[in-house]
């Protein structure tokens, strides 16, 4: 499974219980380690570093979910649906 694949699979998990999920594309315009997916899911937003198993985020990346940390948002690096869920606060995911 690719990254991406992963990607839509979290995405899809977090709309089927009924929260937001956008992805972010890196750009010109993007912070460098921005998370890989934020929103919302039952009144707690989130910011969520997605990566394969056995991969690490960069320092950026462990610095940016720190900051939106300490903005109070749930956060995690994941790599499973399942870790994704846990991440979030959500307890019901399969």
């Amino acid at each position: 499974m690719t990254e991406a694949a992963l990607q839509r699979k979290i995405q899809s998990a977090i709309r089927e219980a009924g929260g937001k999920v956008i992805k972010i594309h890196g750009g010109p315009y993007t912070v460098a380690g921005t998370p890989d997916l934020i929103g919302v899911l039952n009144g707690r937003s989130f910011a969520i570093e997605v990566k394969l198993p056995g991969k690490q985020p960069t320092a950026k990346q462990q610095v940016e979910l720190a900051a939106w940390e300490a903005q109070g948002w749930a956060t995690g690096v994941v790599r499973s649906v399942r870790e994704a869920m846990h991440a979030i606060g959500h307890r019901d995911a399969s």
